[in-house]
């Protein structure tokens, strides 16, 4: 399955309009335009990440072939959520995102942050961060019913297996082996 994934900031679209630092719910017209670049400029690169279609519901982005950068995105599409490492220099260990996935034609994926992110380190402790954005999209009709009960779904889901020290677990870390 040929596959190329690109993001959308609830809220904050900026792949080429100008950028918001607030959760405003932009016009549906804004949000169309964003979007609209956004696959566009995903379909035209000339140097893209790569992209590996695992099976239906998970995807791994890698830099391209002769990037200096390493990381890897992992794309886990039925629990919505996404795990990197290595991708920000900022941080050392894993970077959970809670995200909503759209499938597109042509392959394309586009994923919809949904705010809620979580910082892993490499002795497994764990921080949640950007709960107070999640909150104000919320509240400012940003976010959905929908969006948000999936998000309290995943953020569940995500938070048991860290207590339980579950995470990454076998399959996660076989593919970061592999592919890192």
């Amino acid at each position: 399955m040929n596959v190329v994934v690109y993001w959308n900031h609830v809220g904050r679209e900026h792949g080429g309009l100008e950028y918001t630092s607030d959760i405003r719910k932009n016009s549906p017209e804004i949000i169309e335009e964003a979007l609209r670049l956004k696959e566009n400029r995903a379909l035209s690169q000339t140097e893209p990440n790569r992209f590996l279609a695992l099976n239906e519901s998970l995807v791994i982005e890698l830099p391209p072939e002769n990037s200096l950068k390493k990381f890897i995105i992992i794309y886990q599409m039925d629990l919505g959520l996404q795990f990197s490492y290595g991708f920000k220099n900022s941080h050392e260990g894993w970077l959970i995102d809670i995200v909503d996935y759209e499938k597109k034609p042509d392959g394309l994926v586009c994923v919809h942050d949904l705010l809620i992110d979580i910082r892993v380190f490499e002795d497994g402790s764990y921080h949640v961060v950007d709960m107070d954005e999640f909150y104000e999209a919320y509240s400012l009709g940003a976010l959905s019913k929908e969006q948000l009960e999936q998000s309290l779904r995943a953020l569940s889901y995500i938070l048991e297996k860290l207590n339980k020290g579950e995470f990454p677990g076998i399959e996660i870390e076989e593919i970061k082996e592999r592919y890192y």
